[in-house]
This record gives structure tokens, sequence and C-alpha cells, in this order.
């Protein structure tokens, strides 16, 4: 099976809606989640209307999280609709060891030819992490009825997806210790150096600045991001010091040039270019451009309504 045909079968077979009922769930308890629940049903929506390259770039926060090897599966295949086997195989590259080992991405492992040893770990900590839970079948196997067999209850949808939540929540806590273990071999040092450092509390950022309190939002802002949480952290800086009057356009260009993938380039890049404008610098007309080109996106007909009203 070739890249692009796994891929369309990815996009067909996953199972989207019970992927955005885990989100959905996870975000009763946690903050974090609840962002990112809101992100995938853009992702969502975008695929639904055919717009690979945005969804592709959008679902890239949500990778850096602990979640289960259905997203990653979905943010390979969403990359190969958009960029091509490259830049999928770029991506599979990027994921942890435990990612790439899991079960369930075996299908992109043969399609990138990808063998376990380049992972450069012992051969018995890959075979244990190949054991991982992986997403439990769509549908439970059927039972053989007999005349001498005894009744079977029913199961409700309810209590089945509550069931289902349930060994999604074993396998992303398997994962994480799996994880978890392997940065505790190789870099006990650097894990008590972050331990010491204070987490930004990217929920309470969020809400502060969707409030408009943008200098209470800058002090929660010194500190450490979480893991998995750099891109969404490093926007917030931009927007919070945006409001401020604090951010340069070296500032908006650094980001796209760290995240080239991020959910949020094209807001930075909307920054950066009425940056550029009120600066007086022409590039804001190269800027605006790129940004109207970006078909799909919420700030594409604003900025095209700009170059056009000059």
């Amino acid at each position: 099976m070739d890249a692009r045909t796994l891929a369309e079968r990815e996009l067909a077979e996953l199972p989207l809606i019970d992927m955005t009922e885990w989100l959905i769930r996870k975000g009763e308890h946690d903050p974090t989640f609840r962002l990112v629940a809101n992100e995938f049903g853009v992702v969502m929506t975008l695929l639904d209307h055919g717009y690979y390259v945005e969804a592709s770039e959008r679902i890239v926060p949500l990778l850096g999280m602990k979640v289960p090897a259905a997203f990653h599966r979905l943010g390979l295949a969403l990359e190969m609709k958009a960029n091509g086997k490259k830049a999928a195989k770029r991506r599979f590259r990027s994921l942890s060891p435990a990612v790439m080992q899991h079960a369930d991405l075996s299908p992109w492992r043969d399609v990138f030819k990808w063998d376990k040893k380049w992972l450069g770990l012992p051969a018995v900590v890959a075979l244990a992490l190949v054991a991982l839970a992986f997403w439990p079948e769509a549908t439970p196997p059927a039972v053989p009825v007999t005349e001498d067999a005894p009744r079977v209850e029913t199961v409700t949808e309810d209590e089945a997806l509550a069931k289902r939540l349930e060994e999604l929540e074993q396998e992303v806590a398997r994962l994480e210790e799996a994880n978890e273990a392997l940065q505790t071999e190789e870099a006990p040092v650097e894990e008590e150096a972050s331990a010491t450092q204070q987490v930004i509390p990217l929920a309470d950022v969020e809400t502060l600045v969707q409030d408009k309190r943008y200098k209470e939002a800058d002090a929660l802002l010194e500190g450490t991001p979480k893991a998995g949480q750099e891109q969404a952290v490093g926007f917030y800086r931009l927007l919070v010091d945006n409001k401020l009057g604090e951010a340069e356009v070296s500032d908006y260009a650094a980001y796209v040039e760290t995240y080239p993938e991020s959910g949020y380039k094209t807001d930075v890049l909307w920054m950066k270019g009425i940056a550029e404008k009120k600066a007086g610098d022409e590039a804001y007309r190269t800027t605006l451009a790129e940004v109207a080109a970006m078909e799909g996106t919420y700030w594409a007909p604003i900025a095209k309504s700009v170059l056009e009203d000059e």
C-alpha cells in the first residue's frame, strides 16, 4: 500500500466522532484539553471542506500532547494529503519513540520503511512499547448465540462509549509512563532542572486575554510552558505583547521561523503584516498577500480586503 492510499483509508476509517468525544470528556477536567477540543472542531470543519493544508497546520499543537495513537494517525494522514510523502515522513520522525512503535502506527512504519532499530533504543524497550494499548475496535466482536446459551444483557451506547473512553484513558496513561521512563533514562538532570521552574497556566492566560486583561496575562506568562504547549504559549506571548505595544516585527518573524507548521501561523502573520504597515515597511504587502492566500482561514478575506482597498 502506498502512502496516499493509506492516508485516504485513515481519513475514511478513523473514529473521528469518538475522538472528538474523548477530547470533550478530557476537557471537563483539564482546561488545556478544553482548548484543544475547540481547536479539533475547527480541524474537523476544515477536513469536511477539503482544506487539508490548514487542517494539518491546526492539528500540530494537539499532537504535542498526551493523546491516543488515533490522533497521530490523523495527523500523518492530513500531512500526507496536504504536503506529500516527504512532509508526512518528517512529521512521523518527529514523534516520540513510544508513539512511533505503537502497534496502530505499523502501517505508517511500513509505508516509510521505518525500522525500530533506527530509534537507537534497546530492543527490549522497543518491544515493550509495541505492546502499549491501542484504539479499541469500532464494534465489539459478535457473540455466537445458541439455544442453550444464557441471555446476554444488552449494553447501551452510552455504557459502551464510557468503557471505550476509560480504555483510552488507560492507553494515554501507559503511553505517558513509557515516555517518562525514556526521558528519565536519557536526561535525568534536565528533568530535575525543569521541575523547579514555574509552569505557565495556559488556560488562565487565555481567559485573561479573552477578558482583555493583558497586564495580568503578561504576569502569568513568566515561566516555562508545559510540554506540548510551547506553540500556544508562544502565540499568547506575542498577542499580549502586541496589545501592550511591546512586540517587534522580528518577534513575529522568529515565531513563524521556529514553528512553521503552527496552527497559529495565520494569526501571527496577520499581526506581523499590520505591524509592518504601521512602521511604514513595504514588506507588509508581501506578508498580507501570504495571509490572503491561506484560504479557509479567518484572516485570509480580511487581508485580501486590506490589499484591495489601497
